[in-house]
């Protein structure tokens, strides 16, 4: 199958360095793509022709541009990624520079980075949270009142590494109602959703592994996965899952260790895993000697009308393979840092071992606002009116956008739209325009390299307002113009 996901950067295949003399061609190759990152004509992320490709326009050989990148890579200005190519490295800028106090105090700030700060900017249309007047700030109070006038002891010594005992009880019964038999004992809290991750990714995985993720995906798992030092593959994500002809073939090429995906309300695009695809994806999975990831951080917005037409992969697995994260980031806010870990008994007797090195133990005063919160806080009552709150905003989102002749990847429920602006138009390029107005977009460069989904964007159905349409409509027809 031929590589759909890199860039095609005829700009460098058609002023590749021609063969000079007086320098090794080499060192011509390595200073004409070094001149080319530091004037920016090659972007950040942006793939460098193959090998092959680069050798043939050239007329050399295929080992010296291997060399060549090979120099690049060990200087940092390249990345290679087995499977996939070279690719601009994310700090090939700084290579040679001097790292001043001053860039210390002041560190440059990413664009991911942007995005979990994007409630600072106006419209928030980038933010990956629900609206603070969405929430429900008097039950949070009054279990944070109840809490204060009967602590817990466990609140003044250490407890239980794997988290309350009466939290997991809680969150093995609403599992159980899901499909999924979890005992207490196969269940970890966490600070987060990203906690979660962080701790499978750390118990699991070795730096230089190779993975499987979803493309687009959750600009947290790539960046968390790429910090560890792992080797990315991307399977296209299709409207009910993962491409599965896609995973057969990075599996038989390369053998992947883990899979990283999400059933319910997939970010960016909100499509959910069918059941179909699920058992066929858990049957590979066994086929290919490997384990998954499934993040539910999505799934309590799911109303309960869908959830006999999807899939948790928990749910039919039983943790045979799967390591099932949750979060209630979404639902009673990201400050809380609320989420769990659930997986069969040996791969938890791991997870334990890197608690006990990193956080010691999980949140003793979280877990117990949470287990009051889903006790007797109305929780199930709260998830409920986001579901309807969602589903209204959403199709009235979805009804604009197409209005102005944009496509979405689904328009049922959930946070976000998945938007193609449509054919020809770069989402980067309409990002530039709209931080120009002080507004800021989750555009495609957060969840995916594939250029096919060069033109997406990621709206957040309750913060996008006509404003925010409006400069993106602008951007367009400027972008269009050109």
């Amino acid at each position: 199958m031929p590589d759909t996901r890199s860039p095609k950067p005829a700009h460098l295949r058609e002023n590749a360095p021609a063969p000079r003399n007086g320098s090794p061609l080499i060192d011509q190759i390595f200073e004409d793509i070094k001149k080319r990152i530091e004037q920016m004509t090659l972007e950040v992320g942006e793939r460098l022709p193959s090998v092959r490709a680069m050798a043939a326009s050239m007329g050399i050989s295929n080992e010296t541009v291997l060399r060549a990148y090979d120099k690049l890579t060990a200087a940092g200005y390249l990345q290679a990624r087995r499977g996939s190519g070279f690719y601009v490295a994310p700090g090939a800028r700084q290579v040679g520079k001097a790292v001043s106090v001053q860039a210390w105090s002041k560190p440059a700030t990413t664009y991911w980075e942007r995005l979990l700060g994007a409630d600072r900017f106006p419209g928030s249309s980038a933010s990956g949270t629900l609206p603070a007047d969405w929430m429900d700030p008097k039950a949070v109070s009054a279990a944070l009142q109840a809490l204060a006038t009967h602590p817990r002891n466990d609140l003044f010594e250490y407890s239980d590494s794997q988290g309350g005992l009466a939290l997991r009880s809680v969150l093995s019964e609403r599992l159980r109602m899901a499909g999924i038999d979890a005992s207490p004992e196969q269940i970890v809290t966490t600070a987060g959703g990203s906690e979660a991750l962080h701790l499978a990714i750390w118990s699991f995985l070795a730096p230089g592994q190779t993975v499987l993720i979803e493309d687009p995906a959750p600009f947290i798992h790539i960046q968390r996965l790429m910090a560890s030092g792992l080797q990315l593959l991307y399977v296209r994500r299709l409207e009910d899952g993962p491409d599965l002809e896609q995973f057969v073939e990075l599996c038989e090429k390369h053998r992947p260790v883990a899979f990283f995906c999400s059933s319910i309300l997939q970010n960016p695009t909100s499509t959910c895993l069918s059941m179909r695809r699920a058992h066929q994806l858990l049957k590979l999975a066994e086929q290919y000697d490997l384990w998954i990831l499934d993040d539910d951080t999505y799934g309590d917005l799911l109303p309960r009308s869908r959830l006999g037409s999807v899939a948790r992969l928990a749910a039919l697995d039983q943790f045979e393979r799967v390591v099932h994260v949750g979060s209630f980031s979404k639902t009673l806010g990201p400050g809380l840092r609320a989420g769990f870990v659930a997986a069969n008994s040996q791969r938890l007797e791991r997870i334990l071992l890197m608690r006990s090195v990193s956080s010691i133990q999980a949140p003793a005063l979280t877990d117990q606002l949470v287990h009051h919160l889903l006790t007797q806080g109305g929780y199930d009552s709260h998830c409920e009116r986001l579901q309807r709150q969602l589903s209204r905003a959403g199709k009235a989102l979805a009804a604009k956008v197409l209005a102005r002749g944009w496509q979405v990847a689904a328009d049922g429920d959930g946070m976000y739209l998945w938007v193609d602006l449509g054919e020809g138009v770069k989402a980067k390029a309409v990002l530039a325009s709209l931080l120009a107005e002080g507004e800021l977009i989750a555009n495609a460069e957060a969840f995916t390299y594939l250029p096919a989904l060069a033109s997406f964007v990621r709206l957040n159905v309750a913060r996008t307002d006509d404003r925010t349409l409006d400069l993106i409509a602008k951007a367009v027809a400027a972008a269009k113009a050109r």
